[in-house]
């Protein structure tokens, strides 16, 4: 089986990505893995993304993955949606191979029959359409909340999910906005990988694609081969 490197952008969401490979071998009765992490510093993370610094994401991005390389993984999954604005980049300087979170999650909404899908996710994630290609080449709409609901859901990710904190009323919010968005699409794709600490079937009323989980079992299904 293969090794398998993480690149874990925010903590989180690396924590689900990490747990879920092992919990999915354990359910298919089968051992899990080796797996190399890597966290780069946020920080500049947020500097490169705030400051349109592309570049400098590449950069950051492809050296936590080779640096997973160096200790031993012979593929890598990046556990956040929102540097997949460089993915091509990254791959292009990445010294192992990269599963795509988009493709994952996008070849999940095909399977499913979904015909429109609601997009949840980073301001980052939305205005840069992330999700439009990979969706509109299976022929599939994407659908987003409004501007003013963006600026809540953007809100709650950069000041209280990344952290593990979250306030009451700010679950309310983002469930109301999915709930919203429930009622234009057929699935709602969490284009980041901490909304699955707030949003699920249960409460938004919909199919939703949990992205962070989805990417897990695809790395594990690469390892296997």
């Amino acid at each position: 089986m293969k090794n398998i490197g993480i690149c874990i952008p925010t903590i989180e969401g690396g924590v689900i990505a990490h747990q879920e490979i092992g919990r999915e071998a354990a359910r298919r009765g089968i051992a899990y893995p080796q797996i190399v992490t890597h966290t780069p510093v946020y920080e500049d993370l947020q500097h490169a993304l705030k400051s349109g610094d592309n570049q400098s994401l590449v950069e950051l991005i492809a050296d936590s993955i080779n640096r997973t390389a160096k200790a031993g993984a012979e593929f890598a999954i990046i556990s956040a949606n929102t540097p997949h604005i460089v993915f091509d980049e990254v791959v292009a300087q990445s010294n192992i191979p990269v599963l795509s979170i988009l493709d994952v999650a996008a070849n999940h909404c095909k399977s499913r029959g979904y015909k429109t899908v609601g997009v949840l996710g980073t301001t980052w994630t939305v205005k840069n359409g992330l999700y439009d290609g990979p969706l509109q080449n299976r022929r599939m709409a994407a659908v987003y909340a409004s501007d003013t609901d963006q600026a809540i859901i953007m809100d709650a990710i950069l000041h209280e999910l990344v952290s593990g904190n979250l306030l009451e009323r700010t679950r309310s919010e983002l469930v109301r906005i999915a709930k919203e968005l429930a009622t234009r699409c057929d699935g709602i794709i969490l284009g980041c990988t901490e909304l699955p600490l707030v949003l699920t079937e249960q409460n938004c009323g919909i199919e939703v694609v949990d992205t962070t989980r989805l990417l897990s079992h695809a790395a594990l299904d690469f390892a296997k081969d």
